[in-house]
């Protein structure tokens, strides 16, 4: 073989080569829908596309949570629950339910539960129970200062003040971070059922991101109206002692005359109860056992006659 064959051989190897290595080169993947298993809900996420418009991934944006920025916490308006509980000792229960129910009104404020019941022995039985205030958060401190007013003493008074500003913080900025992701897919359907090409499938998996998050957004703010409604309207439970009740028990001296008096009562009522079982004798039990005792009688002397009769026949016999 000549020095030109060798060349020429060498030369078709490294052809071969390269051609080779292109063809095992990687293709480029087919556009697909892809979608991360969820979107953080502390930082709102805004989509790559690739050229050609189909949609590749999420990327972070910046977070709108509340963070520590002082002008931000400085801005930011503490978020507090109210609660209270009172026990009065009132004069009159009926009277006192009316007062408070006005002092309520008047504070723009309503009663949410009321039970009341009778308590105490059957000769000091008198009406006492509670009931449960809303007001608003504002007119905690006058409402209270009125009823404590109108109470002939104050058995006990508590007040409690829940700071749930971070609470509140943290589920509005969850929120706005979800209303944005949802604004986002929202623009995202549009141009997936615009673009040439989609299927249902890429169309159904947008909306099925979607539905997730409407979900999200609605826990969200059904927890955010429940800390409005507990902020807005302190809660006030109010315990009405009747005076009846609250005084010391007294324990009265021996008193003859009474103790005469009450067994007197006594002998009358043992004597009215052996004469009506007298008269209940006579008129009821009397007779029915008559009624009884005239057929047990008949057969009492039927079955004396068939022994007698048994008896003579069988001396007759051995004879």
């Amino acid at each position: 073989m000549n020095r030109n064959s060798v060349h020429s051989v060498l030369l078709l190897a490294i052809a071969l080569l390269l051609f080779t290595g292109c063809a095992s080169a990687p293709a480029s993947p087919a556009t697909s829908m892809s979608y991360p298993a969820a979107v953080p809900a502390a930082a709102p996420a805004a989509m790559e596309e690739s050229g050609d418009g189909t949609l590749l991934s999420y990327r972070s944006g910046p977070s709108l949570a509340y963070d520590g920025n002082a002008s931000l916490n400085n801005a930011m308006e503490r978020k507090v629950i109210g609660r209270a509980s009172l026990s009065r000792v009132v004069a009159d229960t009926d009277a006192a339910v009316t007062a408070i129910e006005a002092a309520v009104t008047e504070v723009g404020g309503f009663v949410a539960n009321a039970n009341f019941y009778k308590s105490g022995s059957d000769a000091d039985r008198a009406l006492a129970g509670s009931m449960t205030l809303r007001v608003p958060a504002e007119g905690l401190d006058a409402l209270l200062a009125q009823l404590e007013s109108l109470a002939l003493s104050v058995e006990s008074r508590t007040i409690s003040r829940e700071d749930v500003t971070d609470q509140y913080t943290d589920l509005t900025a969850q929120l706005t971070n979800l209303q944005a992701t949802e604004q986002e897919l929202l623009a995202l359907l549009s141009d997936v059922r615009e673009r040439p090409g989609s299927t249902a499938e890429d169309i159904l998996q947008v909306h099925a991101r979607m539905s997730e998050i409407r979900g999200q957004i609605e826990m969200i703010q059904g927890r955010r109206n429940l800390l409005d409604n507990l902020i807005g309207l302190a809660t006030v439970d109010v315990n009405l002692m009747p005076d009846a009740l609250n005084r010391p028990i007294v324990v009265a001296g021996w008193q003859p005359t009474g103790v005469a008096r009450s067994a007197l009562r006594n002998l009358v009522s043992a004597l009215q109860w052996l004469g009506s079982a007298a008269i209940w004798l006579l008129i009821f039990f009397l007779p029915l056992a008559l009624i009884a005792a005239i057929p047990l009688a008949a057969l009492i002397w039927l079955l004396r006659w068939l022994i007698r009769r048994t008896r003579h026949n069988t001396g007759s016999k051995e004879e």
